[in-house]
């Protein structure tokens, strides 16, 4: 029989300058080396610059949890700077993330011109307002402005929001 590893979710008290909205749950909480990292039903609140405020499920590109070394990374879609945090006693908060990005992500597609020209479109819901928004994110390398590749990237998004039952 293999070792179990029990780990105790110590809360960690939500920053007195976090207000939470009406309707959004602390999901989890976990100290970090700069403060509190805390997951809300709608955001994640990290310590650092306007940490108050954090920022929505729907912007979060990508999420990677490092067991070894305790910590978080995320990557914005909005292109501001990733997140790095090495959690004390992670707690609930790597399955809590993890739930809510994939809460907010309806679907992904796929768009390859040729090797160098691919991007990812993704129909994402706003977990505070339920808006449905259509996000194109364009691979490393390439022109945003590729005239085929907006043309295709339209396509795809107005495809999958019919199929989400929303107008292009």
């Amino acid at each position: 029989m293999g070792w179990l590893k029990v780990l105790k979710n110590k809360a960690v008290a939500v920053p007195a300058d976090v207000e939470l909205e009406s309707g959004e749950r602390v999901l989890a909480t976990a100290s970090t080396r700069d403060g509190a990292l805390v997951i809300t039903s709608r955001r994640l609140i990290a310590p650092g610059e306007d940490a108050a405020r954090g920022k929505p499920w729907h912007l979060v590109d990508s999420g990677r949890w490092d067991p070894d070394e305790s910590a978080l990374a995320v990557s914005w879609v909005d292109g501001s700077a990733a997140g790095h945090w090495h959690l004390t006693d992670p707690g609930g908060v790597p399955d809590a993330f993890h739930e809510r990005v994939n809460a907010s992500v309806l679907l992904v597609e796929h768009v390859r011109l040729d090797r160098s020209r691919r991007a990812r479109v993704v129909l994402r819901k706003d977990l505070t307002s339920d808006a449905v928004l259509a996000q194109t994110i364009v691979a490393r390398g390439c022109d945003p402005d590729d005239a085929e590749l907006v043309a295709m990237t339209e396509q795809v998004a107005a495809r999958l929001a019919e199929q989400v039952g929303q107008e292009p």
